[in-house]
């Protein structure tokens, strides 16, 4: 395999979590009676350039063209984008009238939040199902995965754009080069782009190698992306953290020389240094870390099995079924997935096969394996009672924890 950024071949596999299926190939009754597709799921770095990338790439149209994961059903995610608008909106002098142009708008939340300030909205989403909701919502959304040619249809008829937003994408692009090519296009001399990206530096650091499944192609560090955008003239200018998706990246970026470039900037690239996350050596650690994650986790969902308590799994996210799948956890371990996504609702988990329950009419387990680990505050903010009330979750990232009645208070406070 060719690296995904710089094209040499000096790719070295770190993290082998075996053939899975697609998480997000949720499964029917039906599907059950045949082994659903495995591919393989290995994460690699390039001693090139340090881009950190799976070697295996599922077809876009198999990943996402209906698509389960819907942004408005989070509330910390809805309160993250009402934010970001209002920072950009200050941050760029952005004003009413201005285009904004969404790549990878999923249902519209983040356009809802641009068109509620006065800005011209299109969103781009190769997802059908989403893009339907989207625009019956009013929400002008292509159902289109974005690259070269988008770009110049966009140009054609709407013109060039104040601002590319492009949130929990960018680790997706099959097309890599065509969607960055084609953002250099419609942003012209003077528009911004917006790319909000787990950070890799973070999921180091967390042990977060849950955020590695087919969907998410590559991993980015400030070094490597800054490697990608260079090759159309491009150069981030401002980097900012956020605590959303268990430790997301924002990274500003435009034409090169156009923006002064701010010092957070300067500070990433010597952290990431001083982190040597430009090494092989980092991830070959954080490999062993993943093992001797599992040896934590099974022996407490083992314990509560033999003591008789139920466990659920709390939310079916994508990140999940690489959890599940990596550690062999299946329905023995964990009965059922309480989850409120009714795109979800009475399927399985591919692989695990576990079945996928309503959470408002499920039967409370004795406790919550808490899948979603990312929305933790929201979560036990929002089943404090049940904790006060004798259940528990077990949160397997960044370390097997039980939080129950007796440190629960703990955990909320953070």
């Amino acid at each position: 395999m060719k690296c995904r950024v710089c094209g040499g071949k000096n790719l070295e596999a770190f993290l082998d979590l075996g053939d899975q299926p697609h998480g997000d190939s949720f499964l029917t009754l039906t599907d059950l009676a045949q082994r659903e597709p495995h591919y393989p799921l290995r994460a690699c770095f390039c001693r090139n350039c340090t881009t950190v990338q799976i070697d295996y790439t599922v077809p876009k149209e198999t990943m996402f063209e209906e698509y389960p994961y819907v942004s408005g059903t989070t509330r910390s995610l809805r309160k993250h984008f009402e934010e970001s608008t209002a920072r950009l909106i200050e941050k760029l002098r952005l004003k009413r009238g201005d285009f904004v142009v969404d790549i990878g708008s999923n249902d519209g939340t983040w356009l809802e939040c641009w068109k509620g300030m006065g800005i011209k909205t299109l969103g781009i989403d190769g997802a059908k199902n989403l893009a339907k909701i989207a625009n019956a919502k009013g929400l002008e959304t292509w159902p289109l995965f974005f690259n070269t040619a988008v770009a110049e249809k966009i140009i054609a008829e709407k013109g060039h754009v104040a601002l590319v937003t492009a949130a929990g994408v960018f680790f997706h692009l099959e097309e890599l080069h065509s969607v960055t090519e084609g953002i250099a296009q419609i942003i012209g001399d003077t528009g911004v782009l917006c790319v909000q990206a787990i950070y890799l530096g973070t999921m180091l650091r967390i042990g977060a190698f849950d955020q590695i499944y087919h969907e998410h192609l590559t991993y980015w560090t400030l070094h490597s992306i800054e490697k990608l955008l260079a090759q159309y003239g491009l150069e981030v200018f401002s980097v900012e953290p956020f605590p959303i998706h268990g430790g997301t990246i924002e990274y500003l970026i435009a034409k090169k020389g156009t923006q002064n470039i701010e010092s957070s900037v300067v500070a990433v690239r010597r952290d990431e240094k001083r982190r040597k996350l430009h090494q092989i050596e980092t991830y070959r650690s954080f490999a062993k870390r993943v093992w001797e994650m599992k040896k934590k986790l099974l022996p407490i969902l083992r314990r509560f099995k033999k003591e008789g308590r139920v466990v659920h799994a709390l939310g079916a996210p994508i990140k999940g079924a690489t959890l599940l799948n990596s550690f062999g956890i299946g329905s023995d371990l964990v009965i059922a997935a309480a989850e409120v996504n009714p795109l979800k609702i009475g399927k399985f988990i591919p692989g695990a096969r576990i079945p996928i329950v309503d959470e408002k009419k499920a039967l409370p387990p004795d406790a919550y394996l808490v899948l979603a680990w990312n929305f933790l505050p929201e979560l036990l903010q929002k089943m404090e009672g049940y904790i006060a009330g004798g259940g528990a979750f077990i949160v397997p990232v960044p370390q097997s924890t039980i939080i129950d009645k007796k440190n629960y208070k703990k955990f909320l406070r953070r």
